[in-house]
């Protein structure tokens, strides 16, 4: 076997882009070098990984069960790097944190209160967002490290480290008449309407309990229309907690629901070498996460 990991990588961007002129859009090469790759990593296997039957080539069978073996091995090579790097000690002069808005204000502030200090010569970009603005940013390089809840697939060539946990909590505002009940059931709940949380394309919600829902990205707004008494949600406990909602909201019992928890981590490339900055970031978050954890 002669294949390269170039003929590799060609695979993968186009089985995952969906056509060769997007991988090679992706991998900033020539069209008729991503073919060229894709072409002689098959004169090497032996047989075809695509059909160019139609306008866009699909992957065969065998190229369906060879891509997830292809994505294996240039995972292994991105974490080499990754390994390489660290031992190499080369620590970065700046550093590009994403913070998904949804983690404990508290938490965050103390975090980068104190960042500055231990390391007061490295340049920090720090930017905010959802859950897929996080993803998103690390995947396409705008950022090197995202904090974020953990409640969806990730982008590949991505990894999560698990910090801790936070409990999600059920609310209603004061004057909602759902505060009034006890224990609520489901035909109760169903009644009326939830928000639950999307990602800002409006897609990939959490699942919906009532048949009116509505679809919002940002917890924040969601704990603001509670408060308004027009609705119900289910909530991280400390977003439900803040100033702004926590006189207005109230934490209620449903016989339909457990106590939720929800993971928050660390999300980074595959290929980012470890540093000591990284390495104190994790570790702080970890110790402030879990002190406040259930």
């Amino acid at each position: 076997m002669n294949w390269t990991l170039d003929q590799l990588l060609a695979f993968v961007t186009a089985a995952e882009q969906g056509s060769f002129s997007a991988a090679a859009r992706q991998l900033h090469k020539a069209q008729s070098r991503i073919s060229s790759a894709i072409a002689n990593l098959e004169l090497d296997l032996g047989f075809e990984l695509f059909d160019r039957s139609s306008k866009f080539p699909t992957l065969t069978p065998l190229g369906k069960e060879m891509l997830p073996e292809a994505r294996a091995v240039i995972n292994q090579c991105l974490r080499l790097d990754a390994r390489a790097l660290t031992a190499a000690n080369q620590e970065p002069i700046s550093l590009r944190i994403a913070i998904d808005e949804a983690l404990p204000l508290k938490t965050i502030h103390s975090v980068l209160c104190q960042v500055g200090s231990v390391f007061p010569d490295t340049h920090f970009v720090i930017t905010s967002g959802a859950q897929d603005d996080i993803a998103r940013a690390i995947a396409n390089h705008k950022a090197d490290i995202g904090f974020m809840i953990s409640n969806s697939a990730l982008p590949p060539k991505l990894t999560l480290q698990p910090l801790g946990y936070f409990k999600k909590i059920l609310i209603v505002g004061n004057q909602h008449s759902l505060a009034k009940e006890g224990l609520l059931t489901l035909a109760q709940l169903q009644q009326h309407r939830q928000f639950v949380l999307c990602n800002r394309s409006g897609e990939n919600r959490e699942t919906a309990l009532s048949p009116d829902h509505w679809d919002i990205d940002s917890y924040y707004l969601i704990c603001d229309l509670v408060s308004q008494n027009q609705g119900w949600a289910i909530v991280p406990e400390h977003i439900a907690q803040e100033e702004w909602f926590r006189e207005q909201v109230k934490a209620v019992k449903s016989d339909c629901l457990s106590d939720t928890l929800i993971e928050i981590g660390i999300v980074t490339r595959l290929d980012s070498p470890s540093s000591s900055i990284s390495e104190w970031l994790i570790e702080k978050m970890r110790s402030l996460i879990n002190s406040h954890s259930v």
